[in-house]
């Protein structure tokens, strides 16, 4: 047989008979194995479906966070950030979140919305180092974030472990810019603070010599340092102040500068032009001026002389009614307890102990005999009203020093914006002037009244508890409580010691 033939043979006849042997093997197999067959079918499939739904979920996951981002954006203030903060359990399936800043090597509750919620707590603070053991709360899996500077952290409280590491750069840009933003409520709360003093700053100086001879001694400086001819000084609307040698023949205005950060103007007389570097070096120069004339600084006579004449004011105040007699001394003690629950730093400690003694400074004039009457008429409450308003206005000539004019102007308001004189509420009112109106509010009840009994400490701290998220925020209130007994241990010692005192005396 040819090899022609031997191959169509194997074509037609041997290679046919082999194929459909191996598929009657096939099918056999399939008979006796088909569920096996169809299980791996099934797994590919689910594997398919998985992964196409893991991208749909990361997909929509991505147009929510850009979504939250895009609003957040919008927000440029403290409080309307942190509301915004609040919304994020509905991106991690959360039950409740909560919002900290850290202050030292503790972070400090800033808000939350488990706030009144009987099931879970949300604890005042939460120290760094106890942080990572702390995973559980009451039925809840506690899950922390905190963002790359360490200063910011939310606590979400959720049924089960929230598993959130591939969302932390999502998060970490939440929490940086909540911290650009409370950066920025800072800075500008300092500079309005210190703006407050520099009307007065200018007023201050003059007291320290005769205004003529002050005058005399800036402007003969200047023209000493630039050998000019002579010139004048006067108001930013145009009111001379005061003239130095300007009839010299030939001298004409040459240059006007604007002192910085005050209300004057230099005119430079000279019998040729001020040269570049002339100009820069008056520039320079009043500007050092302008510098000193708002920098006063705590080693100053006059500043010392006016804060020691507002306590000798304040003393005096209490002393016209014995039943105010040492007020100032126990708010103060109150205010710097709570301020150290509050792990605030030393620097605000000392303006809120300042300003919790002269807190009511503007209880001066009319205002005294009317603190002295048993029984308050409706115009008399008008007046009360008035004298945080007085005794910032008494305090604002050394705030660019010592801060505490939100403590005097704001110590009256309440959480629920209800006190007075501005009806300020919630993060409106400065963290200082709260924490006075705790030490305000402790003293005044506990104290006896010509119409009243003081109440005891117990009744005091149970009266506190009830004016939570109304008079005081729940942060005030749950660091009052932490500290109440030794409060109740330093009241005791301050008033057996002035007891002793009086006596004697």
């Amino acid at each position: 047989m040819s090899i022609f033939d031997q191959s169509r043979y194997y074509f037609n006849e041997v290679l046919p008979e082999i194929i459909l042997s191996n598929i009657a093997q096939i099918n056999d197999f399939l008979a006796s194995f088909w569920f096996i067959f169809f299980l791996i079918m099934l797994i590919f499939f689910m594997l398919f479906i998985n992964l196409f739904r893991k991208k749909l979920y990361l997909q929509s996951k991505a147009a929510r966070y850009n979504g939250f981002l895009q609003e957040l954006s919008l927000k440029t203030q403290k409080r309307d950030v942190e509301d915004k903060l609040i919304e994020c359990i509905h991106l991690v399936k959360a039950k409740y979140v909560a919002i900290y800043e850290l202050r030292g090597e503790t972070y400090i509750l800033i808000e939350s919305n488990a706030i009144e919620k009987t099931d879970v707590n949300a604890p005042l603070r939460v120290g760094r180092k106890t942080l990572q053991t702390f995973t559980k709360s009451g039925n809840y899996r506690v899950t922390s974030v905190v963002n790359s500077t360490q200063n910011k952290m939310l606590l979400f409280f959720s049924h089960q472990f929230l598993d959130i590491d591939t969302d932390y750069g999502f998060f970490d840009i939440v929490l940086s810019y909540y911290e650009q933003i409370a950066n920025k409520f800072k800075i500008e709360g300092g500079e309005t603070q210190s703006n407050l003093g520099k009307s007065t700053s200018v007023s201050l100086m003059k007291l320290q010599m005769d205004q003529n001879e002050f005058f005399k001694f800036f402007i003969a400086l200047v023209i000493k340092i630039t050998k000019a001819q002579g010139a004048k000084l006067y108001t930013k609307d145009g009111k001379l102040i005061f003239e130095y040698e300007t009839k010299t023949v030939g001298s004409s205005l040459q240059k006007v500068f604007y002192i910085r950060n005050t209300p004057y103007k230099l005119e430079f007389y000279d019998t040729k032009p001020l040269t570049p570097q002339s100009v820069t070096q008056v520039g320079s120069f009043l500007d050092m001026a302008g510098g000193f004339l708002i920098n006063m600084n705590q080693n100053s006579e006059m500043v010392k002389n006016y804060l020691s004449f507002l306590k000798f004011t304040n003393e005096a105040i209490e002393l016209e009614n014995k039943y105010y007699k040492n007020h100032s001394l126990i708010v103060q003690t109150i205010s710097v307890e709570l301020a150290k629950s509050l792990f605030l730093s030393e620097e605000e400690i000392d303006t809120i102990s300042l300003g919790a003694s002269l807190h009511d400074i503007g209880m001066i004039g009319d205002l005294l005999a009317v603190i002295n009457k048993e029984k308050f008429e409706e115009q008399d409450m008008n007046l009360i009203k008035e004298h945080p308003l007085i005794g910032g206005i008494v305090v604002e000539p050394i705030c660019h020093l010592y801060p505490i004019e939100n403590i005097v102007k704001y110590h009256h308001e309440r959480f629920d914006g209800r006190g007075y004189p501005f009806g300020l509420k919630e993060s409106q009112i400065p963290i200082d002037a709260q924490v006075v109106a705790v030490g305000e509010f402790y003293a005044g009840i506990t104290s006896d009244r010509s119409y009243k009994q003081g109440k005891t400490h117990e009744e005091a701290v149970s009266e506190i508890k009830s004016l939570r998220d109304k008079m005081f925020s729940a942060v005030m209130v749950d660091a009052f409580l932490d500290v109440e007994k030794s409060i109740r241990t330093k009241i005791f010692k301050l008033k057996s010691s002035l007891k002793e005192e009086s006596d004697v005396a």
